[in-house]
């Protein structure tokens, strides 16, 4: 039997479905974020409005007390990237989601095998008795004559089991922050066991159904169609509109491409965007270059019927939040009307007591 064959439309509905983007669902902030695996969290702020846009009723505090409880924690994972996810997941999944170490660093540094030993064995010294500031272990660096330091110190960051200490900032982390190794802030070591298999099952619950490539991109995992097909029959196998094969779990839900989309704000970096290699069923083409950015940051953005429709800032100030939306092109005066209601919720979410103001404007 041939296989299903689904549309870019299809595709579109199935991914919104996984990433609780259809409708906000009624579900806690750590199961949320076990749903999605991880949210991006570059900017501290990022992972609170991205859950704000899928859980009905969600408020900041849900999200500290989690992050105050050590439930969840932000820690390097995929791509090298800063994310928040649960504690349980960070220790069972983080040594799965690291590079090999023999990664070419910034700057085209590959320091031979002993070097970066010695290195992280520095780097874990300095930074398990407590918090500390990520820049000081470039003086203990420097202290023990280790040249060049910088991409150096970078590997400490990328192979060490290192997560942010929380603190009182609003959104329970600063942004530079002091790092210490997951056992002294968890009370556990991480599991260092590979579990590329697991990790596939867990893409697909969140980004399915998807190809190998978008695995790969995601996760940074090699031989990812060998990891799907390894799953064998927990899988089943679709075609894209281009006869690629995708591969998705059984019973993870697909609803149809007639399924209505609604108006959705998504925070920068966001997983929804980022999750698949082939970006184009969430972003028209024409589209990516408005959001191309010098520096890689991915703005916070605008759905209309589940497509990037333009981007969107926020900005608290003493006595009024406000939202300023940069649309691609036109939208009908209902979409532009619940546009304005979502900035407005946003605002409140993120100032109850402060005025939201919402400015329009076109690219």
């Amino acid at each position: 039997m041939a296989d299903q064959i689904l549309t870019p439309r299809d595709l579109n509905r199935i991914l919104l479905a996984r990433q609780m983007l259809l409708s906000r669902e009624k579900i806690g902030a750590v199961e949320a974020l076990e749903r999605l695996f991880a949210i991006q969290a570059q900017l501290p702020r990022a992972p609170f409005l991205g859950l704000w846009a899928r859980l009905e009723g969600f408020q900041r505090a849900d999200l500290l007390a989690a992050i105050h409880k050590r439930q969840v924690v932000r820690s390097t994972l995929m791509r090298g990237t800063l994310h928040l996810a649960s504690a349980r997941d960070v220790l069972a999944f983080r040594t799965t989601v690291m590079p090999p170490r023999d990664v070419t660093l910034p700057g085209g540094v590959k320091p031979a095998p002993e070097e970066l030993e010695r290195v992280l064995d520095l780097a874990r010294r300095h930074f398990a008795p407590e918090p500390k500031d990520f820049e000081s272990v470039r003086q203990v660096l420097e202290a023990e004559s280790v040249d060049p330091v910088r991409p150096l110190a970078f590997a400490a960051r990328m192979f060490l089991p290192l997560v942010q200490a929380s603190s009182n900032a609003a959104f329970g982390h600063e942004p530079g922050g002091d790092f210490t190794l997951a056992k002294t802030w968890l009370g556990r070591d991480e599991d260092l066991a590979l579990r590329p298999q697991d990790l596939a099952r867990r893409y697909l619950a969140a980004h399915g159904p998807s190809l190998p490539a978008d695995f790969a991109g995601w996760s940074g995992q090699k031989a990812a169609a060998a990891i799907f097909e390894a799953l064998g029959d927990e899988l089943v196998t679709f075609r894209d509109e281009r006869k690629r094969t995708l591969f998705d779990l059984k019973d993870a839900p697909r609803p149809s491409g007639e399924t209505p989309a609604p108006v959705r704000l998504l925070a920068d970096f966001d997983g929804a965007v980022l999750g698949r290699a082939d970006r184009t069923g969430v972003i028209r083409p024409e589209h990516a270059p408005l959001l191309a950015s010098k520096n890689g940051l991915i703005p916070a953005m605008v759905l209309v019927d589940g497509v990037v429709a333009g981007t969107w800032r926020i900005e608290p100030k003493m006595k009024s939040v406000a939202v300023s939306v940069r649309l691609f092109g036109a939208v009908s005066a209902e979409d532009r009307k619940t546009i304005e209601a979502e900035a407005i919720s946003a605002a409140k979410f993120l100032e109850p007591d402060a005025a939201g103001v919402v400015t329009f404007a076109e690219a």
